[in-house]
């Protein structure tokens, strides 16, 4: 018989896993640096370190790896430029409650690839979730935070995000883990650079807190992602999709502590309907169609 310290163990770190994440959302939204310089730093530094794992393993990167890689290096370099900048646009809550639609807005390629069915409750549920995601948004609008912009970049990214889901699964498919992650943040990189230098005057030369910064949100939410990586292999996907929810709440929070960002009764009632939404939505989905934890375009981890 399995212990409860045994059993208890991969939903603590499941847990420990969504803090370190909450911890990168208020990092890239406290950095000076603009989003899409931060995004540029920061998936470097993941690539030079996958990269360096990879060659130390013995691994040679190819030509033809990273044309494997390059939908979910694009996609990831992307989603980063778009979240990052979102989160130093609009408010973290009003970021994180729409990027928590994430499966919701991967169902159509679970039913099509996948053969995921969709019976009657999902569909409501789903509906539930935007409805509540629309009621948590909207009342946000109260907040000197919050931004439309900011929504509509932290809605791209969600949206672009799916496609680095599905551009990862299938590279993964020929591809070991840390030789994915290397090809995909060095092509995650190039993307980051031209958003960096298409929107500001060329590429920012960060000092040191900047850099401190960057090296920040690739260990600490990369460390969040390994410790999911671990945990899935001992819980099933539909109590780790739901654990990853709280990531909405802790962000929000932790925007209230840190940066004194309000949430007014209506948004935080959103955030409930979305939450508890998801959580019956995804306990209702097959493994198959779940994508798995994301750092959250903050992070490229394994």
């Amino acid at each position: 018989m399995v212990s409860l310290e045994h059993r208890l163990a991969p939903v603590v770190v499941a847990v420990g896993a969504t803090v370190l994440w909450s911890l990168g959302n208020l990092m890239a939204a406290a950095s000076d640096l603009p989003g899409p310089q931060l995004a540029f730093w920061r998936i470097t530094f993941g690539a030079v370190l996958y990269q360096a794992v990879f060659r130390l393993r013995g691994g040679r990167m190819r030509i033809a790896t990273l044309r494997t890689a390059s939908t979910g290096g694009l996609a990831f370099g992307l989603s980063s430029v778009l979240f990052f900048t979102a989160l130093q646009t609009t408010s973290v809550a009003s970021v994180t409650i729409i990027l928590a639609l994430q499966p919701v807005l991967l169902l159509p390629y679970a039913v099509r690839r996948l053969g995921e069915r969709v019976d009657g409750a999902r569909v409501l549920l789903m509906a539930l979730a935007i409805v509540g995601t629309v009621l948590a948004v909207l009342a946000g609008a109260s907040s000197g935070t919050h931004s439309v912009l900011g929504d509509v970049l932290a809605l791209a990214g969600t949206l672009v995000g799916c496609a680095y889901f599905v551009g990862t699964k299938r590279a993964r498919a020929s591809l070991g883990s840390i030789e994915y992650q290397a090809a995909a943040l060095t092509v995650g990189a190039s993307v980051a650079l031209v958003g960096a230098l298409v929107t500001g005057p060329g590429l920012v030369r960060p000092d040191a807190g900047d850099l401190w910064w960057a090296l920040l949100l690739t260990v600490v939410p990369g460390t969040g992602h390994l410790m999911m990586s671990w945990a899935q292999a001992h819980l099933d996907v539909s109590t780790t999709a739901t654990i990853t929810l709280d990531v909405v709440v802790l962000s929000s929070l932790g925007a209230v502590l840190v940066f004194g960002q309000s949430l007014v009764p209506a948004q935080v009632l959103g955030m409930v309907v979305v939450l508890v939404a998801l959580a019956l939505y995804v306990r209702r989905s097959s493994a198959a169609a779940l994508p798995e934890p994301a750092d959250i375009p903050i992070v490229g981890g394994d």
